[in-house]
This record gives C-alpha cells, sequence and structure tokens, in this order.
C-alpha cells in the first residue's frame, strides 16, 4: 500500500542503532552517555553501517515496500561465520565488513553492542536474544558453542527435528523475543536441516515530543505511481534536528532520553525515492546527515502516517547478488569450525519485520534465521514426495507392455473415500 513509505520512514530506524553515537543511560537521571567504543571498535562500527547500506540498497532493487533490520541480519551471519574457514570465512567477513578484523574483534563488538544497546534508555525498550537450535545427534565443535555462548550470549538447545513439538519450540521462542509480533519463523523444519542460527531484535520507544491523538486526521498519501491514497496521520509542531541534501530534506525525531531516534528522508519535490537512496544512501552522506543533524534545531510542523507493516524476506539470493556466494554452494562451503561433518553449507536465510508507529512512539521488531544444511551423499536417500500433479503408468516388465497410464491433477473428492 505504502510503496514510498517504508523508504522515507525506515532508512536509519535501525540502522542507526548501530553507529558509535548511541548513548547510555544514567540510571538516576535518564540523561544520555555515549556508548565509548575503542579505536577498533569505532572502525567495525563504521563497517557494520557500510554492510547495512548495502543490503538497504539491495533489498530497493528488488522490492518496493520493505523493512529490514540490517543490525539482526548482522548479528545471525556473524554468529555463522564463526563456524565457517577458508574462503568461505573469507567471503562472508568481507561482505558482513569484518575483512580487515579477526573473528575475536567482530565478536566483541557485538558482544559489547548486545550489552550497552540495552542499557541505553530506561524509556526504551531494547531486546536483543540469539539461539542456536541442533538436531538432536549433529555433532557441533564445542569451541563453536562456547564461542557463540561467551560472545553473543546465545541459548543452544538440541532438538528432535522429527517432533512437531521442534517447529513450535523455535517458533514460541521467537514470539517470546518479540512480545508476540513475530510468531512464526519457519513453517516446516526440512530432512536436511541440522541447524538453525537466530537472532531476535525488538523495539520498543515513545515519542520524546508525542503527537496529540486528537490531532491526528485523515488524508492523502502520494506514492511513487499511480493514484494517491488515504491514509491516516498524525501532527505536531515542535523544534526538531533538520537539514538538507540535494535530493532530500531530512528530520529526526528523537524516543525517550534522545539516545534512539527515527530519521526521515523525505525526497524533495520532483525527486524519487529510488534516485535518493542510489545518490545519498551511502555511509559517507549518511555520517554528514548525522553531523548535520546535530548541529541545526528547526521549528517544523511534522505530518507523518500512522501505519502497521509486516515485511518477510529470503535473503539468499540478496547476499547472493552482494557477493557473499560461497556459504550457499554444496560441495563448496567450508563450515569445518562449525562440526566435523562434511557437505554442510547454508540453505536459510530469512528475515521477517514487524514495525508500529502511531502518536506514542514505535513498536518493531526482527528475527532473522540462517539455517545449515547437509547436501545429499550417494547412500543418503532422495526425497520423492508425490504431492503435486503426477503420471503414473502401470505396465509389465519383460514385455514392457503398458497396461493402464493416468494422469492426476486434482482430486475430485477425498482420494481415501
Amino acid at each position: 500500500m505504502m510503496k514510498q513509505l517504508t523508504h522515507l520512514v525506515f532508512t536509519a530506524l535501525l540502522l542507526s542503532v548501530v553507529c558509535s553515537g548511541c548513548e547510555r543511560l544514567s540510571l538516576q537521571t535518564n540523561r544520555q552517555k555515549d556508548i565509548i567504543l575503542t579505536k577498533t571498535e569505532k572502525a567495525i562500527s563504521a563497517e557494520v553501517n557500510r554492510f547495512a547500506f548495502d543490503l538497504f540498497e539491495q533489498v530497493s532493487c528488488e522490492d518496493k515496500n520493505f523493512f529490514i533490520s540490517p543490525l539482526s541480519a548482522s548479528l545471525a551471519l556473524s554468529m555463522t561465520a564463526n563456524g565457517t574457514a577458508g574462503a568461505t570465512a573469507g567471503e562472508m567477513k568481507k561482505i558482513l565488513g569484518f575483512e580487515a578484523f579477526s573473528y575475536k574483534d567482530m565478536n566483541g563488538f557485538f558482544r559489547t553492542m548486545i550489552r550497552e544497546l540495552s542499557e541505553a534508555d530506561k524509556l526504551t525498550e531494547i531486546g536483543i536474544a540469539n539461539s542456536i537450535w541442533i538436531r538432536e545427534g549433529f555433532p557441533v565443535r564445542d569451541a563453536f558453542k562456547q564461542l557463540v555462548k561467551t560472545w553473543y550470549l546465545a541459548m543452544i538447545t538440541e532438538l528432535d527435528f522429527t517432533s512437531p513439538l521442534a517447529l513450535e519450540t523455535i517458533n514460541n521462542w521467537c514470539a517470546t523475543q518479540t512480545k508476540g509480533k513475530i510468531d512464526k519463523i519457519i513453517d516446516e523444519i526440512p530432512a536436511r536441516m541440522l541447524m538453525y542460527l537466530i537472532n531476535a531484535l525488538y523495539f520498543k520507544g515513545t515519542w520524546t515530543k508525542s503527537f496529540d491523538e486528537s490531532h491526528s486526521f485523515r488524508s492523502d498519501f502520494y506514492p511513487d505511481e499511480g493514484a494517491s491514497q488515504k491514509v491516516d496521520y498524525m501532527i505536531q509542531t515542535e523544534p526538531f534536528p533538520y537539514t538538507e541534501t540535494e535530493f532530500a530534506r531530512v528530520a529526526e525525531l528523537p524516543y525517550g532520553n534522545q539516545a534512539f531516534s527515527m530519521v526521515l528522508v523525505l525526497p524533495k519535490p520532483g525527486i524519487h525515492t529510488d534516485r535518493v537512496i542510489k545518490e545519498e544512501m551511502d555511509t559517507q552522506t549518511w555520517n554528514g546527515i548525522v553531523s548535520r543533524l546535530d548541529q541545526t534545531i528547526r521549528k517544523l510542523t511534522v505530518t507523518l502516517p500512522k501505519f502497521k507493516y509486516e515485511y518477510e524476506k529470503d535473503l539468499i539470493p540478496t547476499l547472493q547478488a552482494m557477493g557473499m556466494e560461497l556459504p550457499f554452494m554444496q560441495g563448496a562451503a567450508d563450515f569445518s569450525n562449525l562440526s566435523p561433518v562434511t557437505g554442510l553449507y547454508i540453505g536459510l536465510v530469512k528475515q521477517k519485520t514487524y514495525v508500529e508507529i502511531n502518536e506514542k512512539g514505535t513498536e518493531a521488531a526482527a528475527v532473522t534465521v540462517v539455517g545449515i544444511e547437509k547436501s545429499s551423499g550417494p547412500d543418503d536417500p532422495l526425497q520423492f514426495n508425490v504431492n503435486r500433479s503426477f503420471i503414473y503408468i502401470i505396465k509389465e516388465k519383460s514385455t514392457g507392455s503398458i497396461l493402464f497410464m493416468g494422469k492426476v491433477s486434482f482430486f475430485e473428492q477425498d482420494p481415501v473415500q
């Protein structure tokens, strides 16, 4: 419904939480207090944001409307990267932004962010949780288990993947971590699936300057293409950080103690959203925008749609387009630091998100799941599941005589009757 809306509103909602300008609270006063990063962590933070904008740009080439969490994707994929070796490790680290850093540096950065983000503002609720679900009997190296427990605070559980309870257990964990906003991340557990690595991210922030519900109204929204649409708007007039670029006007709406904020990027009249993304949604331009927002306050009348939106994305084609290919290749991926079992590869990378924006604030959630599968070997059973249209023939073997031939496109009645 809102082709332009997510491009305008969400550029920085979850991108900004990984930058070095995140704040930490004082429990007594709830004042802003910057998260202190080391020189190496600051460099890694910049690369994490580079990955965020690369991911944002690639998804924008694939979908008109979307809402992603680069941070959730980074956490799930970085956790997984610790199990890789050789060229597979090099490729994952390069695309994720850690090519110049050690695993210890990468893991240490995320450990800092997991700890500090949740303490940044007592008026803003942040939940970051990681889990690993292992098929019963699949051997995982103790060193890998210890690593993800230590650095990512991951919960590790071994399950009977053949039991219906396994699917329910995994989905229930996601629902709990996202306050019920994402209650299902997987629909089934394939026979070749050996492990799931999952990140769940939850955000609930109240506006520092809330909107008055009595002033909300319904009016036209103008999408990139097609006729105008009627949507619900909220409105307020207050001083906000504001700046402009060549192609867009930019305002920042803070939450709570202003540790977190939503940055709204509105293309100037006559400028298409896609042009803003192509020309200005990169780390260099973003850093300039953030710097100017910190310096300029202007009285604005902000009119903003209020809405709920859910999104689901298979990220494997997206990551492949960005240059991450080896981890998904059967027979080529190297996960020897995860398990002594050979033939492992990533068979699933999926993210589901939720966002609601209203007069009080914003609630958002994301779950990213990475699934590890095993390539079929010569002794592995080949799945032959007759669950779609098929042809069937009855014949005599020695002569080849065909007695009957049939095609099933649908069942006219219950086939067991």
